[in-house]
Formats: C-alpha cells, structure tokens, sequence
C-alpha cells in the first residue's frame, strides 16, 4: 500500500472512529435535559421539604379525613361522607394514595439534605442545614408511622445521588416501633447539630428557611417540641411512665411555649397561596359543623359557640352568616355524627372552613403546653398542671380568633360576622376561670384532653394529633370524647394504592384493608 493510501486510510478509520463516538455519546444524553441542573444546594430543596411536610401532609388528606373520624367535622358529601358512614373511603387504599406519595417524597428530600451536609457530602460542614432536615425527617417519619403503623422506611425513600432512581423498588417493611426510633435518632442528632452552624461555601438557608428565616433557636424547639410529642405517643409503652412523664416535662420546658417562638407555617396570603383547610372546602364543601363537638362547647358555655359556627353557604352569592352564641346553643342545621343527609349548603358549617390565611402548625405553642399539663396531671402536680393549661387554653383560643379574623377577610367568601365581642386574653382567662376551672378539679385528665381537643379544632392541620390523642387514650381505656358515631372507629389509615399495587410486601400487609377497624398501631397496643 502506498504511502499516501496509508495516510488516507488513517484519516478515514479516525473520523469513523470520532463518529461513532459522538454517537455514543449523544445515545447517552438523549434523556438528558441540558437545562436541568444535575445538582441542586441543600438550601433550595429545604424550601420545597418545609412546604410539602405543611402544605401536603401536615395540612392535607390526613387533617381532612381524621377530621371526621375525631368528630371535629362532619362530612356530608362525597368521599367525606363516605368516610362519615364509614364505608369504602376508610379502608381502601386509594383514599390517602396521594399523601402516601407526600410523604416518602417529602421525607426522601430531608434526606438528600442530609447527605449533602454530612460527612463526605458535596455540602459537608452545613451542619445547621443538616438539623433543619433531620427534624423534617423526623416529623415525616411521624406521620407514616402514626397513620400506617408498619411501613417500609429503611429501604424506602433513600436518596440515590447518582440517577435519582430508587435504591430498593419493593421495599420491606419496618415495624412501628423501629420507626420511632428512628423517630428519635433524627431528633437527637438534630439537637446536636444546629447549633454548629453553616461552614460550607454554599451559605446558610436564611431565606430558603421559610419556616423561622434561619432562627436556630427556633428550630431547637421544634425539635424538643417534637420529643415530648412523639414521647406522649409511646407512654402506654414505657417501661418506667414516671420517668417518661418526667422526661416529657423537660422537653416542653425546651420547647416553644409562646406564640412567637412556634412552628407556624405562616406563607398563604389569601388570594393564590391558600391555607390548605380552606383549599379543600372552597373547592369541594365536604364538610359541615359537627354535632357532638358543639355539645362540648354548649356544655361549658364556651366562648367560641358565638364566634366558631356559621350558616351554610349560599351558593349563589357565596355569603354566609356567623351564628350567635344563642343561634349555636339550639343545634339547628348542626350536622348529626354518623348520619348526615348527602347534601350541600344546608347545614351549618365552621368558620375555619374560610380562614384562607390561617397558618399550618408544624407545632403550636399551645400543643406544647398541652403535653406538659397532661405530663403534669399524670403526676399528680395538678397545681402546676392547672396552671399550664390555663395558658394552653388561652393561647387555644386567641388562635381560634385568628381564624375568625382571617375568614372575616377572606377574598373568596363574603362572611357575614355577628356582633359578639371577640375573645380577648381576658375573657379567655375569665371562661377558664369560671368554666373549666371547676371541671378540671372534678377530673384532670379528662378536662386536660378534653380542651386540647377543643383548641386543636381548626384551620391549621392539628386535627391528626386529635387523632392520635384518641387512639392512645383509647387504648389505655380513657374513652373521653363522647363520639356520636355509630359505626365502627377507624384505628389506622390504610397503605397508599401505589404500593398496593405494586409491592408485594406492602399488599401483603394491606389484604383487604379490613385491618384498620381491628388492629391498633403497635403504640396503642396493637402489634404493627
């Protein structure tokens, strides 16, 4: 072969060779979007952790659905009715598919935060970033355990850095139990490291902390408030309660007991960021105002009897009327329990249903005040119990006023206030005084739930605690609530229908969903 065919020869193999691996090059990029940033800071997905943890799962389906179940609401149409008579809503398991979805998304986030800002992460030495997001974990791992019991956790929603796919596609299930404690190791390491602050060249969260803008103090009593929570939870499971009540006191002690220092989600401004509560009733009405709750507030001549219950919508001027105090006490239109007529715009509704601004507590102060006067009835130290729900109960129903201040300036409804005075700190300390006072020194414990159940009644996603409150007590044989509905209480949510469907260990455990009506989470003395 002559030279120059040799040259040309070489030329021809190395543009084929360069081709082929442009080719290859290009079939590997073909999914790719060059606008789509391969890698994003902890700080940025910390927003997105702190407003689906509120928006999706604190304030969404499980607050809507538990709601009913606790008798805060009444639900009297569609899904919500259904869930009312207890039928196919409560146990199937496409009724909470979305917020099961919501939360491994919002809990594998907190996750991929901390991983960033560990050790030998592309973030590592944020340390503060880094507690944000195990208290988020901690708090989403609260919420799946609580509602489902056992649940896939340690094979489930684990960050995969590399090609986002998930690292085990039907993952096994975790006990209740081995979920709470992890539970705790988030919150432990939590408390260990906010206070080390942000050393990476990537900067703090300021701003992208759209929960306390960066306050770390803040944060500490999130996480603290959350051990007192979560340790409430497992009382019925302690080995030494007095120590455990003990141990609950002092995490209150750390925790936010002031409005000023609680975990508000505080964003919605009314026009196109909407409370969540508010969300749900403006575009489906489900829900009306509850009979046997309003019993409770009649009982006790409570003060939000005149501030708290509305006539139902009119659905052509979508006006509707705050009741008096008097209008309230003769239960007209209020919805019965269990056995409400499908139909809307007919019975009385909540005010809570408008308060378009109304924040979602990750954790009110008044919560926190609540578990401590519960810690300190438990042991014996009513004096200072009293004292404490005192406050808990002020501070219950300031907030409720709040909300009624918020519907009264709602852009969507035009809600028509009566003229009763609102509650002041006054007349709220006045009504304990006078009211719960006396039935607080006949029963404690009984008169402690029964306020907190009362405060948690409202706008800002607290009805699931009400939840769990009631299956614990329940199942320590303290049955205070007085539930008119005659058909059977659910006592757990059923798994979402994405895994139903497509993991086997998770239909296993799912059957036919029959179990939530006769088996208790493992914390209320069931075995998962």
């Amino acid at each position: 072969m002559r030279l120059n065919s040799i040259k040309t020869y070489i030329s021809v193999s190395l543009l084929a060779g360069a081709m082929f691996a442009c080719s290859e090059d290009k079939l590997d990029t073909i999914n790719k979007n060059p606008d789509n940033a391969p890698g994003v800071d902890a700080k940025f997905i910390l927003t997105d952790a702190i407003t689906s943890t509120a928006f999706s799962n604190v304030g969404g389906d499980f607050n809507h659905y538990f709601s009913s179940y606790v008798e805060h609401e009444v639900g009297v149409f569609n899904q919500l009715y259904n869930a009312e008579y207890r039928v196919a809503e409560v146990y199937s398991s496409a009724t909470f598919n979305n917020t099961w979805g919501g939360v491994y998304s919002s809990l594998k986030n907190a996750r991929i935060i901390i991983d960033k800002c560990s050790d030998g992460g592309t973030q590592s030495g944020n340390y503060t970033t880094k507690g944000m997001a195990e208290v988020l974990a901690a708090l989403n791992a609260g919420l799946i355990a609580d509602a489902f019991g056992d649940a896939p956790f340690s094979q489930a929603a684990l960050p995969n850095l590399e090609n986002g796919r998930p690292q085990y596609m039907t993952p096994e299930l975790d006990s209740q139990e081995s979920i709470y404690e992890a539970i705790f190791q988030y919150l432990d390491a939590a408390i260990e490291d906010l206070p080390k602050g942000d050393t990476h060249v990537s900067g703090a969260p300021t701003t992208q902390d759209i929960l306390f803008r960066g306050n770390t103090e803040k944060w500490l009593k999130l996480a603290y408030g959350l051990k007192a929570r979560y340790t409430m939870h497992l009382l019925n499971r302690a080995e030494d309660k007095e120590a455990t009540l003990r141990d609950i006191v002092e995490y209150c002690n750390k925790a936010a007991t002031t409005t000023a220092d609680e975990a508000a989600f505080n964003v919605y401004d009314g026009n196109q960021n909407l409370n969540p509560c508010f969300d749900f009733f403006y575009s489906r009405e489900y829900m009306a105002a509850s009979a046997s709750l309003a019993k409770k507030l009649i009982a006790r001549e409570d003060p939000r009897l005149g501030r708290t219950f509305m006539s139902a919508v009119d659905g052509t001027t979508y006006n509707a009327t705050q009741l008096t105090t008097e209008q309230a006490k003769s239960m007209e239109l209020m919805a019965p329990n269990g056995a409400p007529e499908q139909q809307q715009q007919v019975y009385n509704t909540s005010i809570f249903g408008y308060a378009a601004t109304a924040p979602t507590f990750l954790q009110s102060a008044h919560e926190v005040l609540f578990l401590k006067a519960e810690a300190l009835v438990r042991l014996n130290r009513l004096e200072e119990a009293k004292a404490t729900l005192k406050e808990a109960v002020v501070l219950g129903l300031l907030n409720m006023e709040n909300s009624v201040s918020s519907a009264a300036n709602s852009y969507y409804y035009g809600v028509i206030l009566n003229d009763e005075e609102p509650v002041t700190r006054t007349t709220a300390e006045s009504y304990f005084d006078n009211n719960v006072s006396p039935l607080f020194d006949a029963n404690p414990l009984k008169e402690t739930m029964i306020q907190k159940y009362l405060a948690f009644w409202g706008s800002n996603g607290e009805s699931t605690e009400t939840y769990n409150d009631v299956r614990r007590l329940k199942a320590e044989g303290n049955d205070f609530y007085e539930f008119e509905n005659p058909g059977r209480f659910p006592l757990r949510a059923p798994y979402g229908s994405d895994d139903v469907t497509a993991n086997p260990n998770v239909q296993e455990a799912y059957g036919d969903g029959q179990y939530v009506f006769t088996e208790n989470v493992w914390w209320a003395g069931g075995t998962r």
